[in-house]
C-alpha cells in the first residue's frame, strides 16, 4: 500500500509539471533577407523600407542604429560601398543585408540559394539581377520562399508575375516608371536648345532585353521627333564603356545618353567618370547621381547634369507593407504588385556651369531638386 501511495503522488506531481517536447512551440523570429547587386551604391529605398518596418512595429526606437548595423555609415571609398553586408537582430525581426558585385552573376545566384538553404522567412530583392536570382532560387516548390521585389523594369514583361491583378506565384512587390526615355531626351533638348541638331553618344547594352525589346525603339522615335541625333555605341562591360567613349572625337557629340537600364543600374559611377573626363554632360535615373556627395564624396566633380526617374523613397515604404503583410500570413500570389508612378526631375546648376551650359529658367522651375 505504501508503494501504491508513492506511485500515486509521483504521478500527480508529474501531471503538474510542464511537458517538454510536445505541443505548439513559440514561433521563431522572422528572418528577412535583403539583397542587392550594385556595390557602387546602396539603394535609397532600403532606408525607407526599414523605416516602414519600424513604423509597422517590427522594431523599436530610431532607424539609425538599425541601418548602421546593416550598411555602416552608408558611404563609399573609390566608388565601392564600405560595408557590403550586415545584420540586425531584434526581438521581433532579423534583417540580413547583402550587397553584391553586379559583374559576378554566379555569386549573386549563390547568395540567393544560400538564403533558401538557410530557410529565411522572406527575401527582399532590389533591382533586376537580384530579383532574377531570387526568383530562380525559389522556383522549386520545395523552396517556395516569398520574394518581395523592388524596382523591376516591368514585372509582367520580365515574367515575375502572371498579371498585375493576379501575380499567381511567390513573387510580388513594387515597381515604378523607371525608364522615361522620351522625357529624358526632351529635357536634354530643352536644356541645350541652342544646339541644332543636338548629337548625343547613346550607350546601349545589347544584352539588356528591356533595351532591345522596347527602349531602343522608343529612344530612336523620340530623338527623331526632337531633332536629336543618337550616335549609338554598344557596351556591356567596363572595358566596352571605355572603348565607347574613346571612339568619340572631341566635339563629335554634345552629351552622353544612357539608354539601357542595366547600364544605369550597374555602371553609373563608371559612366559619370568617363563623361567627366570627356567634359560631356550625362543624365541619370535618380538624384543621388546628380549630387554624389549623397553616395561617395570622391565622385564630386563627376556629377550627372540632371536626373529623371521614379521617386525611390515611396518604393521602399510600399515594400515594407508587402513584407509586413506576408510575415503576418498573406499569400504573395494574391497581393497585386503596386506601381509608384511619381517621376522626379533634378538638375545640378553647378555642373552645368562647369560644362558651360546655361540652363533656361523655365527648365529650373520643373525641378523637384536643384543643386547649385
Amino acid at each position: 500500500m505504501l508503494l501504491v501511495g508513492i506511485l500515486t503522488v509521483a504521478s500527480l506531481l508529474a501531471g503538474c509539471a510542464p511537458i517538454t517536447g510536445a505541443g505548439p512551440t513559440q514561433p521563431a523570429i522572422p528572418v528577412v533577407a535583403l539583397m542587392h547587386a550594385g556595390t557602387d551604391h546602396n539603394p535609397p529605398s532600403l532606408q525607407t523600407l526599414v523605416e516602414g518596418l519600424g513604423e509597422l512595429g517590427w522594431f523599436d526606437g530610431p532607424i539609425g542604429p538599425v541601418m548602421e548595423q546593416l550598411i555602416g555609415d552608408g558611404t563609399a571609398v573609390n566608388g565601392l560601398m564600405k560595408q557590403l553586408q550586415g545584420q540586425y537582430r531584434g526581438p521581433r525581426i532579423e534583417l540580413i543585408w547583402r550587397n553584391l558585385d553586379p559583374n559576378q552573376q554566379a555569386q549573386i545566384d549563390e547568395q540567393a540559394r544560400e538564403f533558401v538553404r538557410e530557410r529565411v522567412s522572406l527575401i527582399v530583392a532590389f533591382e533586376d539581377k537580384s530579383i532574377r536570382a531570387a526568383q530562380d532560387a525559389t522556383a522549386d516548390p520545395a523552396n517556395r520562399i516569398p520574394v518581395v521585389f523592388l524596382h523591376p523594369s516591368d514585372p509582367v514583361r520580365d515574367h515575375l508575375v502572371a498579371t498585375l491583378a493576379n501575380p499567381g506565384g511567390n513573387l510580388t512587390g513594387v515597381w515604378g516608371a523607371r525608364d522615361p526615355i522620351a522625357r529624358q531626351l526632351n529635357y536634354y533638348r530643352q536644356i541645350l536648345p541652342a544646339l541644332k541638331p543636338l548629337r548625343l553618344l547613346a550607350l546601349i547594352d545589347p544584352s539588356d532585353d528591356a533595351t532591345t525589346d522596347t527602349l531602343l525603339g522608343e529612344a530612336r522615335d523620340a530623338a527623331k521627333q526632337l531633332g536629336i541625333t543618337l550616335d549609338e555605341r554598344n557596351a556591356s562591360t567596363d572595358v566596352e564603356l571605355d572603348a565607347a567613349f574613346a571612339s568619340v572625337e572631341p566635339g563629335q557629340v554634345d552629351g552622353a545618353f544612357i539608354v539601357s537600364p542595366r547600364l544605369r543600374l550597374y555602371f553609373s559611377s563608371k559612366i559619370l567618370a568617363l563623361a567627366a573626363a570627356a567634359h560631356l554632360p550625362v543624365q541619370a535615373h535618380r538624384k543621388e547621381w546628380v549630387d554624389p556627395k549623397l553616395i561617395d564624396p570622391s565622385l564630386v566633380g563627376r556629377e550627372a547634369l540632371f536626373s529623371l526617374g521614379v521617386a525611390v523613397g515611396p518604393v521602399g515604404t510600399a515594400g515594407s507593407r508587402f513584407v509586413d503583410n506576408i510575415l503576418k500570413g498573406a499569400d504573395p500570389a494574391t497581393l497585386p504588385p503596386q506601381e509608384v508612378p511619381k517621376i522626379e526631375f533634378t538638375i545640378n546648376l553647378k555642373r552645368a556651369a562647369e560644362l558651360g551650359i546655361e540652363v533656361p529658367p523655365h527648365v529650373i522651375t520643373f525641378a523637384a531638386y536643384v543643386y547649385r
